[in-house]
């Protein structure tokens, strides 16, 4: 039995044994809205309807106390929520939370592709102080002639003994016969080396460092690379190797 349910039965002994007529005794529980879902009473009301019998006043002062009485109780065993009393709601917290993922946009730079150079030529054409040396291409590369349209690059380099800087010539087969009587002369305008009565295709003149040109072939037929030295003064027996490479394209 509740402490409300104790004090209710100890106010009807009494109130039995001073002679009253209880006719209802009637509690009104009245819920705030929220506190309806935590199950708390906000507040109790209670209605006491008595119909006195006895007439003296002491007994309807004795009444009176008993009810105060039971106000009281009923105020004390009433659960009433704290004012400004805030409810609050657990929110789940992640420990952590991971950053967002970045996504790189950075754009990787591809690495130069080394182009491995096949040479069709790599050899040495063997060059006397003061004299020239020529190198039928077709018969080195092993075909029959150089077609039009097709293109070879040429490198050449000072003989490694480095006492001679002589010229490098591409002649077609025409100019391949005149080159004997076509020696190689200054011009001191043009600053260049120039030979009388033949038209090279490609020159390089006073070779002392590695150089390179590219022959592009216009009609099909044989075609000379020839190391020209005829620009010494005086006599030696020193014969000289001049690298030469050719590659196609």
């Amino acid at each position: 039995m509740s402490l409300y349910d104790k004090v209710v039965f100890l106010f009807r002994l009494v109130l039995t044994r001073m002679h009253i007529n209880i006719i209802v005794i009637d509690t009104l529980l009245v819920y705030d809205a929220r506190d309806r879902i935590q199950s708390k009473p906000q507040n109790i009301y209670t209605i006491l309807y008595i119909r006195a019998l006895m007439k003296s006043f002491p007994h309807i002062i004795g009444i009176a106390v008993l009810v105060i009485l039971f106000a009281c109780v009923a105020g004390c065993t009433t659960t009433t929520s704290a004012p400004g009393a805030a409810t609050t709601s657990a929110v789940p917290v992640s420990g952590s939370q991971a950053p967002p993922a970045t996504t790189s946009t950075a754009t990787r730079t591809a690495a130069p592709v080394e182009t491995t150079v096949v040479y069709g030529i790599d050899t040495t054409v063997s060059v006397h102080y003061n004299d020239y040396a020529c190198l039928n291409i077709p018969k080195t590369l092993g075909v029959d002639y150089l077609y039009p349209g097709e293109k070879y690059t040429i490198r050449v380099t000072t003989p490694v003994s480095g006492t001679i800087t002589p010229n490098l010539i591409v002649l077609d087969v025409t100019d391949y016969s005149k080159l004997g009587t076509a020696k190689p002369s200054w011009d001191s305008v043009q600053k260049t080396w120039v030979y009388d009565g033949i038209v090279p295709l490609k020159k390089l003149i006073d070779i002392a460092s590695p150089q390179s040109t590219t022959l592009t072939v216009e009609e099909q037929g044989y075609y000379y690379i020839c190391i020209d030295d005829r620009k010494e003064t005086g006599t030696s027996d020193a014969v000289y190797q001049v690298p030469v490479k050719v590659a196609r394209g």
